[in-house]
């Protein structure tokens, strides 16, 4: 459990030491977990109480939604507010992480971008009367599949971002998963996986 604690500690410092908007690398508006396969939460680190709870709901819907089409190498972006996101602003990546052929967990990262599109700079429009006016929508994508880049994807996507700082602050997001999915490999190949999935059945157990 401490294992797991100091794994989103340090997706944590990562984020920190390589955004470059001060609404992360400064407010820390962002969060960091890791999640089992059936993504239930094993760890978070919350920056901002707010977002204690916005990654788990998501991660489930990410697996029904690829269901049969997760693969090592994935990441995938997320805002939408209809399908489990909290506000727009609030874009997430998720990364499953494998051992072999076998998907063990997800990593996961969402933070305040300074724009997400819309009508006005910054995302918040007093004068929006539907979604559509205040920002780009972005439902399950994959922006990454099996390791490369998706450039078609990427570039859609940040074409209805005004500002340069958003590419940079994702592309710290994606490095923060990797760290969570480095460590969590490494944790999971020092203990093994039927002592791995014992303990983690002991914590949810303890947990309720």
């Amino acid at each position: 459990q401490r294992t797991f604690k100091s794994i989103t500690d340090e997706m944590s410092i990562s984020m920190t030491r390589t955004t470059r908007s001060p609404i992360l690398c400064e407010a820390k508006d962002f969060v960091t977990g890791l999640y089992d396969a059936e993504g239930n939460m094993l760890e978070q680190t919350e920056n901002l109480p707010i977002l204690s709870f916005s990654l788990g709901p998501v991660c489930k819907h990410l697996i029904r939604y690829f269901e049969g089409d997760i693969h090592p190498g994935d990441v995938i972006f997320h805002n939408d507010v209809f399908s489990m996101g909290n506000q727009n602003n609030d874009v997430a990546a998720f990364k499953p992480i494998f051992l072999g052929e076998q998907l063990i967990g997800w990593a996961a990262t969402k933070g305040h971008m300074a724009d997400i599109g819309g009508a006005v700079k910054g995302g918040y429009n007093p004068n929006a009367t539907e979604v559509f006016q205040e920002a780009l929508r972005i439902p399950p994508v994959k922006v990454y599949e099996r390791g490369k880049l998706r450039k078609d994807v990427w570039d859609l996507i940040f074409a209805n971002i005004r500002l340069q700082i958003v590419q940079e602050d994702m592309r710290a997001e994606i490095g923060a998963c990797t760290v969570g999915e480095r460590r969590l490999k490494a944790l999971v190949e020092k203990v093994g996986l039927t002592r791995f999935l014992a303990h983690k059945e002991h914590i949810f157990d303890s947990t309720e």
